[in-house]
């Protein structure tokens, strides 16, 4: 059984990622982009209209992805890493940025496929660069024995009824 490791995603990778997504929106003049988990849930999205159904298209994406994962494995395929469904009037690019994330764009056909593929193929390629990136400040706190010690002396002094004097052993 294969485990997941939690996914962590700094306001900074969200910053870089939204910034990322708005431009390929501008160069591609698509309809809607989000990055998803692959467990469904929307981590950030480019729109200029609030898309109501932006959970419902996290979850049925990743459950497309989620199959098309199993199809791969089928056809004695290392991993499918696109998924793309033409519509009548809208398109849906789905392509894996991480093993976690994917990258979900919706088009019109008006938008030639090659060029969502070209850049596409480029933002990931940025995307999984910032979606690695740990340069978040190390805030695990270290705890060095002269910190223990007066932390431990101020703790036992604030709870002693008689003050610091308390403290010592009148042995």
């Amino acid at each position: 059984m294969a485990t997941r490791r939690g996914l962590v995603i700094t306001d900074r990778q969200v910053d870089r990622s939204d910034a990322l997504l708005w431009e390929l929106k501008r160069l591609l003049d698509c309809g809607f982009l989000a990055l998803v988990t692959t467990a469904g849930q929307p981590i950030t999205t480019a729109s200029d209209e609030d898309h109501p159904e932006t959970l419902s298209l996290a979850s049925l994406t990743a459950s497309a992805f989620a199959a098309t994962r199993q199809l791969a494995e089928i056809l004695n395929e290392r991993e499918f890493t696109l998924l793309f469904h033409e519509g009548d009037s809208v398109n849906l690019h789905v392509a894996q940025v991480t093993e976690q994330i994917l990258l979900l764009i919706t088009f019109g056909r008006d938008v030639p496929i090659g060029k969502v593929r070209l850049y596409t193929q480029r933002a990931i390629v940025v995307l999984a660069r910032i979606l690695r990136e740990d340069d978040a400040p190390d805030t695990q706190l270290k705890v060095d024995e002269f910190y223990e010690a007066t932390a431990d002396r101020r703790i036992d002094e604030l709870f002693c009824d008689n003050g610091p004097d308390c403290l010592t052993d009148p042995a």
